[in-house]
């Protein structure tokens, strides 16, 4: 049976709240809000880039990063495994700790995370800030992932739906990884920042 969309905003509500109340136990800098959307696609930015500006090179890689840890995220989810070596490498802090609980809830309920053939799930990132080890990205993220029971195929919940969101990242030991992500904005289906 379909979860209904309220019943998985509701679902998310209960999911940054958890997150907030870890965020703010922690005293790691990272404090963050997050939520289980991952990346299967990419929108660049719309500047024109080249590898001669060193500004817009580091952007570029610090976008890169951003996306590599949603692409963790989603490999991640599919199996689920809440140790798999790409989450660890691409995630710091809080943001770790919630991806690694969501997989650990995936894990024990016997449900993963899958995308449709036809996804239209994408990034877009509209604006990187970068300040030493800390980069700031203003993202726009359509998701259509589906929460499937890993035996049976049975559906639990489904969508399409945009977010607006920030996100930190943050340099360790020269990589960039995913630090904070706090939401924005939430629409059903492509709107928003997306339409």
């Amino acid at each position: 049976m379909t979860r209904p969309a309220p019943a998985r905003r509701r679902l998310l509500v209960l999911l940054a709240i958890a997150v907030l109340a870890a965020a703010s136990c922690s005293d790691d800098d990272d404090g963050a809000v997050a939520r289980d959307s991952t990346t299967s696609s990419t929108a660049r930015r719309s500047t024109t880039t080249t590898t001669a500006d060193p500004d817009e090179a580091l952007e570029d890689e610090v976008e890169a990063a951003y996306i590599a840890s949603s692409r963790a995220f989603i490999d991640a989810a599919a199996i689920p495994d809440p140790n798999f070596p790409a989450l660890a490498a691409t995630h710091t802090g809080p943001m770790f700790e919630q991806r690694h609980g969501v997989l650990l809830g995936l894990q024990a309920d016997g449900r993963v995370i899958r995308y449709p053939p036809s996804s239209q799930y994408r990034i877009e990132v509209s604006d990187v800030e970068i300040d030493g080890d800390i980069a700031q990205l203003e993202v726009c993220v359509v998701d259509d992932g589906e929460t499937v029971v890993a035996s049976s195929g049975e559906l639990v919940a489904h969508g399409l739906f945009t977010v607006q969101a920030r996100a930190a990242m943050r340099r360790i030991d020269g990589t960039w990884r995913l630090a904070e992500r706090l939401e924005d904005g939430e629409w059903e289906g492509i709107a928003g920042c997306a339409a």
